[in-house]
């Protein structure tokens, strides 16, 4: 037992003893190895000069600066010295970052003595000397550690970025991300890693800027990408600068993406020499659909093809679903090289289509959203038609119209409205098919006039025709006689036979005669309101109780003669009913 004590006050006698030993030895290392001056940047600071700190190789061995940012604002640092750098300076070396910034072999840029910190961010021998050996033991630098906010936002570096694909930070679809490069790393890839989830449908547009460009005249080899990766890994999206020489943003365009999730990888592939803040926006958002397409015009006159632009653009004016054709129903022929949400057409003119309202246009979109425009092709104005009044009637002579599928409305104005009285088709104008309407009051002054119609489309309608009609009342007869007889002789000759339009033969008509007669005619009375009266086919002037006349055809010897007898106002209207009487030719 006593031995057993006196071993266990042994054991606890050289556990003190090397406790102690420890405590003093780690008190030595670290009084003896003191090379590193801890610089503070505060929180909130004057932008300047912050701490002097001056090395002398006799006083430290291996000096160098250990930098932390306290404020809330990413800082740039300046680490300016006293040192000429010249081509060949030998009696130190200066590394900012890890980066040379006083050589002995190789001149640097300028402002190669920068860092970038991060909020609350803590960087070790941010700063450090490296006195020559041939350096005497008085060789000295001096630093004036210099800060300045940056006049970007930039979160915490643990909030701000991802190192790798497993630690990325998530980003909305839209909103400027901002981060920096410190300009600390060694070699290597230096790797920004952020990811986004899409639900459905995106679409983005990303924009990539470097704001601080130091040292990029020198160190000009290095590349800057952006690439968007799906979930399998598989490059979606690729930006990159070719080589960085102060262009701002590079741009090559949208991106649609389908639902998932996405990762971005911001990378320098090189050193990152140079320190910079960058920011990046996705510029993106929900897919928006098109619910339609409007236009400025939904109709156009045919006379306006090709002088005025019709302008389709996609409802909602915003919308990814671009308008991708164009098809031109007059000519047949589509265009499909169009994505845009504004699409201007003015078409080729035309003057041959037919009247009406015709299809035109038909815009499209990606999502199979239509628009159809129309081309108004009027119908023609027609001239205005001949016509002759009878007393309860009027006929008319109406031309062809210049179109095809083109009808003609006959329209007479009562009690101050248009009404149309009868239509007719194309090939029932014409001078050889008569048209008559009735239903008219004797004694009346009528307005006549025709329109042209087709497919659903009225033409001007054409000038007036005044027209009166005639008197009603039949003139009475008391006796038709023959008052002189003329025998006419008619030479023979040639008759040609048509067919067909063509003429097929000539015929021989030989010689004849005939007798012509003059006929009175005497009426029980006069016939009131009227200008004249139609006997045999002759016109009369006047008002009269007999009428005498020659009948133009005659008739054989022994034959009847009809004789024809109606009252009218004038030689082509107001024609009254007529009365027929026949007589015996002796």
């Amino acid at each position: 037992m006593k031995k057993e004590r006196t071993k266990r006050i042994c054991n606890y006698f050289m556990k003190g003893l090397l406790l102690c030993a420890l405590v003093f030895g780690f008190w030595f290392m670290a009084d003896a190895g003191v090379n590193a001056d801890e610089v503070g940047i505060p929180k909130n600071f004057t932008p300047g000069t912050i701490e002097m700190v001056p090395f002398t190789k006799g006083e430290n061995s291996n000096p160098y600066i250990n930098i932390t940012n306290n404020s809330d604002k990413p800082v740039k640092v300046t680490f300016e010295h006293n040192i000429a750098q010249t081509d060949h300076n030998y009696k130190l070396r200066i590394y900012v970052g890890n980066h040379e910034c006083v050589s002995k072999e190789n001149p640097v840029a300028k402002d190669a003595n920068v860092l970038y910190l991060y909020p609350y961010q803590r960087i070790e021998k941010a700063c450090e000397v490296v006195f020559s050996s041939s350096a005497s033991s008085s060789a000295s630098v001096t630093f004036n550690v210099k800060a300045a906010y940056l006049s970007k936002e930039v979160k915490k570096k643990d909030q701000a970025i991802g190192l790798n694909k497993n630690t990325a930070v998530e980003i909305p679809l839209s909103g400027m991300q901002n981060s920096l490069y410190e300009g600390v790393t060694g070699s290597g890839e230096d790797e920004r890693w952020y990811k986004f989830d899409v639900k459905d449908r995106a679409v983005i547009n990303p924009i990539f800027e470097l704001a601080e460009k130091e040292r990029c005249s020198l160190f000009h080899q290095s590349q800057t990408f952006i690439k968007i990766y799906n979930s399998r890994d598989e490059l979606v999206y690729k930006e990159a600068a070719t080589q960085y020489k102060g262009e701002n943003i590079w741009n090559i365009g949208s991106k649609t993406l389908t639902s998932g999730t996405y990762y971005v990888k911001i990378i320098n592939n090189r050193q990152a020499y140079y320190p910079a803040t960058f920011m990046f926006n996705l510029n993106g958002h929900d897919w928006i659909p098109a619910n339609g397409i409007t236009c400025s015009s939904s109709e156009i006159q045919l006379s306006d093809i090709g002088k005025k632009k019709v302008i389709a653009q996609t409802v909602p004016a915003n919308s990814d679903d671009k308008i991708v054709s164009v098809y031109d129903h007059l000519t047949g022929k589509t265009w499909d090289w169009y994505n845009s949400n504004t699409v201007d057409y003015d078409g080729i003119p035309s003057t041959a289509t037919a009247p009406g309202r015709h299809a035109w246009i038909t815009f499209k979109t990606t999502n199979g959203k239509t628009f159809t425009t129309y081309v108004i092709s009027p119908a023609e104005k027609l001239k205005k038609p001949r016509v002759a009044t009878g007393y309860n009637s009027a006929k008319f002579w109406v031309d062809y119209p210049n179109k095809l599928q083109t009808s003609v409305r006959i329209q007479v104005l009562k009690k101050g409205k248009w009404t149309t009285a009868k239509t007719l088709g194309y090939f029932s104008c014409g001078n050889s098919n008569p048209v008559t309407i009735k239903g008219l009051k004797p004694l009346t002054n009528y307005k006549f006039r025709v329109q042209a119609y087709a497919n659903g489309m009225t033409g001007t309608p054409s000038d007036i025709v005044t027209m009166k009609t005639g008197s009603k009342k039949k003139p009475a007869i008391k006796s038709i006689k023959i008052v002189q007889r003329k025998k006419v002789t008619v030479k023979g000759w040639w008759r040609r036979h048509w067919v067909g339009g063509h003429i097929s033969r000539y015929e021989w008509v030989p010689p004849y005669t005939y007798t012509k007669y003059k006929v009175k005619v005497t009426l029980k009375k006069k016939v009131p309101k009227i200008g004249g009266m139609w006997v045999a086919g002759n016109w009369v002037k006047g008002s009269k109780k007999s009428y005498t006349v020659w009948v133009p055809n005659g008739a054989q010897k022994g034959k009847k003669l009809t004789i024809r007898i109606s009252t009218a106002l004038g030689k082509g209207y107001g024609n009254g009913p007529e009365v027929k009487k026949v007589i015996r030719a002796k």
